[in-house]
């Protein structure tokens, strides 16, 4: 009887160690940042499309690199200028379970008149305005 008892306990033991490994596995895969480097993405207001990058594939030591953006017309959607930009790879001081990604680039082409954005992926971008405000637009 005793030793069915102790039986018990092993087996009951065995199951909540498999339950605290595969808890933790699950919580060490979710507190990895997701990572969206090579990705496309067009961010658009109400109206329609204003921004459509690819996210360059950063190196580790890299954080910084230039690329093209597309830049939609407010005024007529179908049209646009593909523009030089700087973009650059960051994570939160604070929290680095997230990436985030901060774009200067020329707001005319041939003009040194610079805008500035920040996208927060997926979903999620800030268009610096004049001043301190930002915009919000919508990514996919």
């Amino acid at each position: 009887m005793m030793i069915r008892q102790k039986t018990k306990k092993k087996v009951r033991l065995n199951k909540l160690i498999v339950c605290l490994i595969l808890l933790l596995l699950f919580f060490a895969k979710n507190a990895l940042p997701k990572n969206y480097d090579g990705k496309l993405f067009i961010c658009a207001d109400e109206i329609g499309p204003r921004f459509e990058l690819q996210i360059p594939n950063f190196v580790d030591e890299i954080i910084e690199e230039n690329i093209s953006i597309k830049i939609y017309e407010i005024s007529n959607r179908e049209n646009f200028v593909s523009s030089n930009a700087t973009i650059q790879k960051k994570t939160s001081p604070i929290d680095n379970s997230y990436f985030f990604y901060s774009v200067e680039f020329n707001k005319k082409k041939g003009d040194g008149n610079l805008g500035y954005f920040e996208l927060y992926p997926p979903s999620h971008l800030m268009l610096k305005n004049q001043g301190i405000s930002f915009s919000s637009l919508v990514c996919w």
